[in-house]
């Protein structure tokens, strides 16, 4: 999914959570967006390459080409069920916590809907203990 989208529904969700908890709905943006930071980690890990601008044409445009075998099977570790789990649990301690957990359910909602349109397929090991399981039974 592409920025600008995670990044309108965010503002909007922050902006609907605004009267309720004010400037701390900020946090709904950066679950909503600043999670796709893993991209990057991602690309800089295994291309090499540091160019931020280069990253985001790799994700949207290249691996589209290339049909995802790219990443398919690869771990975004701020995508994963583990990272979603430690983020709930946050949530009950903290308010800035739920709200970054608000907008990391969104955009794990927009990621969910862009798998069903455009790869019809889910292309990524959303758990990072499966994908390290993987990654220690290939090496047997």
């Amino acid at each position: 999914m592409e920025t600008w989208v995670h990044s309108l529904f965010s503002l909007a969700l922050a902006a609907i959570l605004y009267p309720f908890f004010g400037s701390e709905a900020a946090a709904v943006f950066a679950g909503g967006v600043m999670i796709d930071f893993d991209h990057y980690i991602w690309y800089v890990y295994n291309l090499r390459r540091y160019n931020p601008f280069k990253c985001y044409t790799y994700f949207i445009k290249d691996i589209g080409k290339n049909n995802w075998q790219d990443v398919q099977g690869t771990v975004l570790v701020l995508h994963t069920v583990e990272f979603f789990a430690l983020c709930i649990i946050l949530s009950f301690f903290n308010t800035i916590a739920l709200l970054f957990t608000i907008g990391l359910a969104g955009h794990y909602l927009l990621d969910f809907i862009w798998y069903l349109k455009v790869p019809k397929r889910v292309i990524l090991d959303h758990s990072l203990m499966h994908w390290c399981a993987k990654q220690y039974s290939a090496k047997k």
